[in-house]
């Protein structure tokens, strides 16, 4: 009758966000990060100096993005991708660099990182994911 979820929480955000930190420091690409919930609601944000102050909308839209969809921003056609930002009034985007989380096979949140390449992006958000795998995988 109940479906349980699991959800992020703001202390699992804040190390996600900590560890994309200092892996945009590492590879010098200063980045807004975004960390939202399985419904697309924001827990943490930072924006590091020198991040493009346009990326802080678009990293927020990259996290609900893949929230929303539960799978990585970036795939879906051109075409497509332009429509996407049009018709949700910027809300949600197919811009690389949104990776949903996943605990224990259920969708908990989402990462949207933005102001760096999209290689950059994308490394920067899987950073966040691999530092809350690992601290999972210990408990």
């Amino acid at each position: 009758m109940f479906k349980q979820r699991t959800d992020l929480t703001d202390e699992s955000a804040m190390l996600m966000i900590q560890a994309a930190r200092k892996h945009a420091l590492t590879i010098g690409a200063p980045q807004n990060i975004a960390v939202v919930d399985a419904g697309g609601r924001l827990l943490a944000f930072c924006r590091m100096p020198g991040a493009k102050f346009h990326s802080i909308d678009t990293s927020t839209a990259k996290a609900v993005t893949a929230a929303s969809i539960a799978a990585p921003t970036g795939g879906a056609p051109d075409q497509f991708g332009v429509l996407l930002g049009i018709t949700t009034q910027g809300q949600f985007t197919n811009l690389v660099g949104g990776l949903p989380v996943f605990i224990e096979g259920q969708l908990a949140g989402a990462i949207g990182v933005g102001s760096g390449s999209p290689d950059e992006d994308l490394a920067v958000a899987q950073a966040g994911i691999d530092a809350l795998t690992k601290v999972l995988e210990n408990n």
